[in-house]
């Protein structure tokens, strides 16, 4: 037989648990504000998505490069990268000469080992040339280049 132990004063004993729910007041203003932050981030990336759209639709295009002329090629390059300008609201320096051109274009370009002035004497010269020839690796070096350009350029 155990002896249970009497506490002398029951005013020390501790009371009954706390239950967990209801949360606290301000437990739903955190989860509104969560759930804000959410909303906000995602209307966000939908915004940020939207503003790209030009951007894909330019590389499609220069996807559908073959059967093109070298000409052709380097025509659609130079006019889908105008283009870029024109829908980021650049209309002056869409404007500008081809040799004025390529580098503002590397300007806005981040961060590239490869340079469009590289290129200068496919997008200055060559393209007024009626008999224009290219290699195989030319032809690729431009559209690498130009798709470079059309994804990583700062709008």
């Amino acid at each position: 037989m155990t002896k249970s132990i009497e506490l002398p004063n029951k005013a020390y004993m501790l009371p009954d648990s706390i239950p967990d729910w209801p949360p606290v007041w301000w437990f739903w203003l955190v989860i509104a504000g969560a759930l804000l932050a959410l909303i906000l981030l995602l209307l966000g990336m939908y915004h940020h998505y939207r503003k790209r759209a030009y951007r894909r639709e330019a590389l499609q295009q220069l996807k559908q490069h073959t059967g093109l002329s070298d000409l052709a090629l380097i025509e659609l390059c130079l006019t889908l990268m105008k283009r870029c300008l024109i829908t980021e609201g650049k209309e002056a320096l869409a404007s500008l000469t081809n040799k004025e051109l390529l580098p503002e274009l590397d300007r806005q370009l981040r961060s590239s080992r490869v340079k469009l002035v590289d290129y200068e004497e496919y997008f200055v010269t060559l393209i007024y040339q009626p008999h224009t020839q290219l290699t195989a690796t030319q032809r690729q070096a431009i559209i690498q280049i130009t798709s470079t350009w059309i994804r990583r350029h700062r709008a």
